[in-house]
């Protein structure tokens, strides 16, 4: 009985992670949407400028200090769209298996899934490889909205 305790305060800390995750997943992509926003804008309204205050200086866009000067500011702005374009990009993911999969391996292999402690442990599993991969597409996307904040700054 106390072994079926223990795997129980398993899975709850199992669907706690999940469920973490996916809060983690929609504050990514949240935070994706707007940065893309503000960076789209940031990099328009940079340009509208850039054209209208050199044209009203009469400025030459030739120059070698424009160019130095412009060019970066133009690919920070690029490399920070781009990123939060890649923040949303579909990822593998895992899937919980439908009810007709699981009978099936039961089915299967019925000695498997005898008493509640050998469900409790399979559903451990279930959970913490979706979960392995939540962290990992999270992680990924963290990085690339790390790498818009700072062509942002």
């Amino acid at each position: 009985m106390e072994e079926l305790c223990v795997l129980k305060f398993c899975l709850c800390a199992a669907k706690r992670a999940y469920e973490h995750e996916n809060v983690r997943q929609r504050n990514a992509m949240d935070k994706a949407e707007y940065l893309f926003k503000y960076l789209t804008l940031l990099t328009t309204v940079f340009n509208v400028a850039v054209s209208v205050i050199s044209k009203m200086n009469q400025v030459n866009t030739a120059d070698f200090y424009f160019i130095a000067l412009y060019v970066p500011m133009l690919t920070a702005g690029i490399i920070g769209i781009a990123s939060t374009l890649l923040i949303q990009m579909p990822r593998k993911i895992k899937q919980f298996s439908l009810g007709t999969e699981e009978l099936k391996k039961v089915q299967k292999e019925p000695a498997r899934f005898r008493t509640e402690k050998e469900w409790t442990y399979q559903e451990i599993l279930w959970m913490d490889t979706i979960t392995t991969r939540m962290r990992a597409n999270n992680d990924k996307a963290m990085k690339w909205i790390l790498i818009a904040y700072i062509s942002l700054a």
